[in-house]
């Protein structure tokens, strides 16, 4: 057993190495040939039915192990190629939005690691931009937390270069990261995003619903607008109508597609009427009837009409 042991302890590395080695060449021929798509996933309007914007998401080759978003990364990491593979992912979404001509804004995910580079390529986002043509207003910058940050005055001395150039900022996964209320009370972003942790069987669990709610009152204090994210059921869709979530992102509302919806299903739009309907009921016979546009400021992002966008 010792010398079964002993094999194993001197073979698994040499394994390990010869994977890794496998994976950077994967990886650095992926970059080469640009085998990166782009898939983008709607984000809602919960009082109008709109699709405000979409989400830029990423995906290696199909038949790729890399194909995921998160082993992509995990490789790139390990191989010190982040900064490549995380431009080029940014290069891939904005051609492909720009191509498909999509209506609304678009979120671009960002690392905080990429947003504080002041190398070369500080000003490349909005070199492509120029190049396609999509004016910086239209784009929100997620910023997508995968590792600690801890150096926040330069944090915020990066998002105010970007705010200057037209950007708005975004927060991921609000209560699933490192420190993402720290981040939000820093750089007082225009969105947040709650993890779907918090928005799946919101109906069912009132401690989800809690937090929920609390996020929706900072919100409310900080002109921040709120994205629930991870929206699967329309008991889900319902309860956070009743909180008042401005925004939805999931596969009830839309799934992820090389070609995605450009307006939300008939089915959905249904729900979300007989939702208003309820809710305007009940405020109506408690005698409490409120716009539910906070502080008479359209939920709708600027530029975007509140209606729902029919093709053609």
């Amino acid at each position: 057993m010792n010398l079964h042991r002993s094999a194993r302890v001197h073979y698994l590395p040499a394994r390990n190495e010869e994977q890794a080695d496998q994976q950077r060449v994967e990886l650095l021929e992926i970059l080469a040939r640009r085998q990166l798509s782009a898939l983008f996933q709607p984000i809602v309007d919960l009082q109008s039915g709109a699709i405000i914007a979409y989400e830029g998401l990423i995906r290696g080759p199909s038949d790729s192990p890399l194909h995921a978003p998160l082993q992509l990364f995990k490789v790139a990491r390990a191989c010190g190629l982040s900064v490549e593979v995380e431009h080029l992912c940014r290069r891939v979404v904005l051609e492909r939005y720009a191509e498909l001509q999509l209506p609304g804004k678009l979120f671009l995910n960002v690392s905080p690691d990429m947003l504080l580079q002041r190398d070369a390529r500080h000003g490349e986002t909005l070199g492509t931009l120029q190049q396609l043509g999509i004016a910086p207003e239209q784009v929100i910058i997620e910023l997508t937390e995968n590792q600690p940050t801890y150096d926040y005055a330069a944090m915020r001395e990066a998002v105010r270069h970007y705010r200057a150039m037209g950007f708005q900022i975004a927060i991921d996964d609000l209560g699933e990261g490192f420190a993402s209320l720290r981040l939000w009370s820093e750089l007082r972003p225009e969105f947040v995003k709650i993890d779907m942790h918090f928005i799946q069987g919101i109906h069912q669990d009132p401690v989800k619903l809690q937090f929920v709610r609390s996020i929706q009152g900072i919100a409310e204090k900080s002109a921040t607008r709120v994205i629930a994210e991870g929206i699967e059921t329309c008991d889900e869709l319902a309860a956070l109508g009743e909180v008042g979530v401005a925004f939805g992102q999931g596969y009830h509302l839309g799934r992820p597609h090389a070609l995605p919806l450009r307006s939300i299903p008939l089915e959905v739009r249904r729900q979300l009427d007989r939702a208003h309907s309820a809710d305007y009921r009940a405020r109506s016979s408690s005698g409490v009837l409120y716009h539910w546009q906070h502080d008479g400021a359209s939920t709708a992002l600027a530029g975007v009409p509140t209606h729902p966008y029919s093709p053609g």
